[in-house]
């Protein structure tokens, strides 16, 4: 983890706070494996189940732990209310039921671009829409906050072959470090060229561990789950 500047500190305070609305208003909590590495080999491991995990470190995550950081992510978007705002969705139709949600955060932002793939939707207001029909990019989720005071970013990779959102399973870190989102935002806008060396050069900047689905099954079909007050 980098070092943490005051921007930060402050930053993942407020982070907790819009973060706990949303995992108690969940079925089910959303759940996140950690991923280290090993000191004396280049294996991943996977260690305990956790409700959320620790910012700037490597987990798994399902569906629902990714979504309720997102949301939190969106909501301090919204109570900065100015900056730039950039969210993927493998599919532009996953975006329609938060499409209020992101009207009227671009009513107050500087600027709020969705990517994804599939016929665009109209009648959005200020949003900008980035298509891709990429395949590659299709795997990642990404919600990223940069504004003059206050910077986050959740980045996350689908890590099974899914199809179904509830069912599929994501490796991936959430920051609140300035120089690391500003690095991803800068990095990711290149991606709008479409050109593949640009997307080889991405992945190549931000690699994930590779890991073996029968391991991480045997961790994600899990029942315990930690107490959301212990982590928030």
């Amino acid at each position: 983890m980098l070092a943490e500047t005051n921007c930060e500190h402050v930053t993942t305070k407020r982070f907790k706070a819009k973060l706990s609305p949303y995992l108690h208003y969940f079925d089910k909590c959303g759940k996140a494996v950690r991923v280290h590495h090993g000191r004396s080999s280049d294996k991943v491991r996977l260690g305990d189940l956790v409700t959320i995990p620790d910012s700037d470190l490597h987990h798994v995550m399902d569906c629902e732990a990714a979504l309720a950081i997102s949301h939190a992510i969106e909501d301090i978007a919204g109570e900065v209310r100015s900056g730039e705002l950039v969210a993927t969705f493998q599919n532009f139709k996953n975006f329609l039921p938060y499409k209020k949600r992101y009207m009227s955060l671009a009513e107050d932002l500087d600027a709020v671009r969705v990517w994804g793939c599939g016929t665009v939707p109209k009648n959005c207001g200020k949003i900008d829409f980035v298509q891709t029909e990429e395949e590659r990019l299709k795997r990642y989720w990404l919600v990223l906050f940069d504004s003059e005071e206050t910077r986050a970013v959740l980045l996350c990779k689908q890590v099974n072959r899914a199809t179904d959102f509830a069912d599929k399973k994501f490796i991936g870190f959430y920051s609140f470090n300035p120089y690391l989102v500003q690095s991803i935002r800068w990095r990711f806008n290149l991606l709008s060229s479409g050109l593949s060396r640009v997307i080889s050069h991405w992945e190549k900047s931000f690699p994930f561990p590779d890991l073996k689905m029968r391991d991480l099954e045997r961790y994600i079909k899990q029942s315990d789950v930690i107490d959301v007050q212990s982590v928030v």
